[in-house]
């Protein structure tokens, strides 16, 4: 036990001190890093996030998200077992992208608006990717079409709500019974407008919500400026060549190319390098490469997990099983490439698959010889049995609930 305590206080100041010993060592490449880190805030982070991270805060302090969030009660209940106000914060989280979901859930949390397990199932799904940067910089900007981009983005949308759906099921032993579920809507939203926790006129509150924005952009900020440091100082210490080296001895019976791993190991530390590196290397098939940096995005990288657990951190949220969650959206999302694959394919007009074992096994035995090959009606059918089971899985919990 001692051993540990000292390990875990010893160890961080150790890697920070090799971390400013790093720079001494390599100053021009340091500044340089952090310089490209300094334009992504100045062209990038500040331009799409802060408006974002201000209308969020408005939203919350005027009750907006709470009003709402009394309609989508009932389906929230269902499909993800958390209030329906949540179901607003994962469409902030989509709309804004990392790590502004994370930030209002702790937000929730903090206030005491949801309950520890219902935060850990919040954090786990409203913690995305926004539209623009899969469909504008690795859509367009990366493989050069935009529908690669929109593919990307449904499919990472998907892999969260189905991280949602399994984490429903997360620790429902402690669920207790909501009240306000006896209430009427009109009850609920009187309840919600006409009780005041505190007297604060609108200018007040916008005043606080752009501080509150403005010191969360700081943050992130200066965490895309360390890990842009950090990751060209460990290029330079051969320590992404080393492991790309361990994992390309460990994968040599699937023919993966070390290219390849080198590119997702460094999606692993940053999303975007990782992304366009992956997109950039020849050889494996466009599908394959489209369903890493889908993990790469979904996973979000040791950078974005970074800033997302500094603001969990200051919840008593697990931090260990929201990094679990991320992990098993990154999984999700990548079978979800190859499974849709044969739906969008024409779409996409992706023709990689002629002579692989994917092809053979799944589009032409399995998926061509459905007896409804209609795309729209798989779709549908696909959609009703997920809400069919969970509403199925709900009605039974219920149950037990009464007994």
């Amino acid at each position: 036990m001692k051993n540990s305590r000292l390990l875990r206080s010893v160890l961080p100041g150790i890697i920070v001190l090799s971390f400013i010993l790093s720079i001494a060592i390599f100053p021009h490449e340091s500044i340089e890093s952090a310089r490209v880190g300094m334009n992504i805030c100045t062209n990038i982070l500040i331009p799409s996030l802060l408006p974002f991270l201000i209308g969020a805060n408005l939203l919350i302090n005027l009750k907006i998200i709470d009003i709402m969030g009394v309609f989508l009660e009932k389906p929230s209940r269902i499909l993800f077992n958390v209030p329906g106000k949540s179901s607003l914060i994962f469409v902030i989280s989509i709309l804004s992208g990392y790590p502004i979901g994370s930030k209002l859930t702790s937000n929730l949390r903090q206030n005491n608006e949801i309950s520890k397990i219902e935060a850990q199932r919040l954090a786990s799904f409203c913690s995305t990717s926004g539209p623009l940067f899969m469909v504008g910089s690795v859509g367009i900007g990366m493989f050069n079409n935009s529908k690669i981009g929109y593919f990307i983005l449904l499919c990472h949308y998907i892999g969260a709500l189905s991280v949602g759906m399994l984490f429903r099921f997360y620790n429902t032993s402690s669920d207790i019974n909501h009240c306000n579920n006896n209430m009427s809507i009109l009850t609920r939203l009187k309840k919600i407008i006409f009780y005041e926790k505190e007297e604060k006129g609108f200018y007040s509150i916008f005043g606080d919500s752009v501080r509150n924005g403005i010191n969360t952009i700081l943050v992130v900020c200066g965490f895309v400026i360390v890990f842009s440091v950090l990751f060209k100082i460990l290029t330079l210490l051969k320590f992404i060549n080393f492991i790309s080296s361990i994992l390309f001895v460990l994968l040599r019976p699937f023919d993966i190319s070390i290219e390849i791993i080198q590119a997702f190991i460094s999606g692993l530390f940053e999303i975007t390098i990782g992304c366009n590196n992956v997109s950039l290397v020849s050889g494996p098939s466009l599908i394959f490469k489209i369903s890493l940096c889908t993990f790469i995005i979904s996973f979000s990288g040791i950078s974005i997990l970074a800033q997302c657990c500094n603001f969990l951190s200051h919840s008593d949220i697990n931090i260990p099983i929201y990094i679990f969650s991320k992990f098993l959206h990154g999984i999700n999302s990548f079978l979800f490439c190859y499974i849709l694959y044969p739906i969008f394919k024409n779409s996409l007009d992706i023709q990689t698959f002629n002579n692989s074992i994917y092809y053979d096994i799944y589009v032409d035995k399995i998926f061509n010889n459905m007896p409804f090959n209609n795309n729209l009606f798989f779709a549908f059918i696909l959609i009703v049995y997920i809400l069919s089971y969970a509403n199925d899985r709900y009605s039974k919990s219920s149950k037990k609930s009464l007994f």
